[in-house]
């Protein structure tokens, strides 16, 4: 798979993006990567970055390979005022990506689910780490952030009852995003997203199969699913994640635009390429 734009250039283009009232803009960074920024006094955040080989570096007997490079290099972070992270699996929760920008830079806050705060603290040496909450706001800059509760396959939670896995509704500049982690649907959480009346929604579309499921490889929603979710929740504009990064746990993106134009002809969407960039406006 070919990347759009990566490295330098890419940096260069989110530098020199000038973003106006009612608009954003995000790249996409590959598997479930996002990097959003409003305006200069809204900041940049980046949600789920997975930027290096480390799960088969780590093992190398994975099936877990790359099917191509990250688009960019942890350090190349060093600008964003904060770094979501949805939950603990490797490609979301990626710690070699984190130390690298924890070295680069004491700027951004890494904002992880609040039983990961210790094992964080503990693997990236960081201590600018705050703790996500379901239905706990906080602002990092322009931007307004909810966690909401996701479930891969299942919610799960600590002794505290706060919660592994995640997703964020994310507002600013008057646009309204939902990035739903890695999960299946739920009627809970079909009624806090649609509660958020997002605008943009980024949904994996890889599903889950009794063979995956077998050799630990955990679910998310479908292509069909994510359709029908997002019509649900009234989104304006679907931005499928997931689906792109490691061969052996994929579904064909082209049955997600089938079922659209077949059921959904209007609805907008768009399949981006790992550093693509996006401009949407209100």
């Amino acid at each position: 798979m070919k990347v759009y734009k990566q490295g330098v250039p890419l940096i260069k283009e989110l530098n020199n993006t000038r973003i106006h009232d009612d608009t954003i803009s995000f790249w996409n960074l590959g598997q479930a990567g996002i990097l959003i920024k409003g305006r200069e006094e809204d900041g940049l955040i980046c949600i789920d970055s997975y930027l290096s080989n480390s799960i088969e570096q780590v093992n190398p007997e994975t099936e877990f390979k790359r099917a191509y490079p990250p688009v960019l290099s942890p350090d190349m972070l060093e600008d964003a005022d904060a770094i979501l992270i949805t939950h603990e699996h490797d490609d979301h929760l990626d710690f070699a990506t984190l130390r690298e920008v924890g070295q680069s830079s004491e700027n951004p806050v890494f904002v992880v689910p609040a039983p990961l705060v210790s094992m964080v603290q503990s693997e990236t040496g960081n201590n600018n780490i705050a703790a996500a909450k379901v239905n706990e706001s906080f602002q990092i800059k322009g931007f307004q952030i909810t966690p909401v509760p996701a479930a891969h396959t299942s919610y799960q939670v600590d002794l505290e009852g706060n919660h592994h896995y995640l997703g964020f509704c994310i507002e600013v500049n008057g646009v309204r995003l939902f990035h739903s982690g890695d999960t299946i649907v739920t009627p809970e959480l079909i009624e806090k997203v649609k509660d958020f009346k997002p605008h943009v929604v980024f949904l994996p579309i890889n599903g889950g199969d009794y063979f995956r499921s077998s050799r630990e490889i955990v679910g998310n929603m479908s292509f069909r699913e994510a359709v029908e979710f997002s019509n649900t929740v009234g989104a304006d504009l679907i931005i499928p994640i997931h689906y792109d990064l490691f061969p052996n746990n994929r579904d064909n993106p082209a049955y997600f635009v089938d079922y659209l134009f077949t059921h959904y002809p209007n609805q907008k969407f768009h399949m981006m390429a790992p550093g693509e960039r996006f401009i949407y406006h209100l």
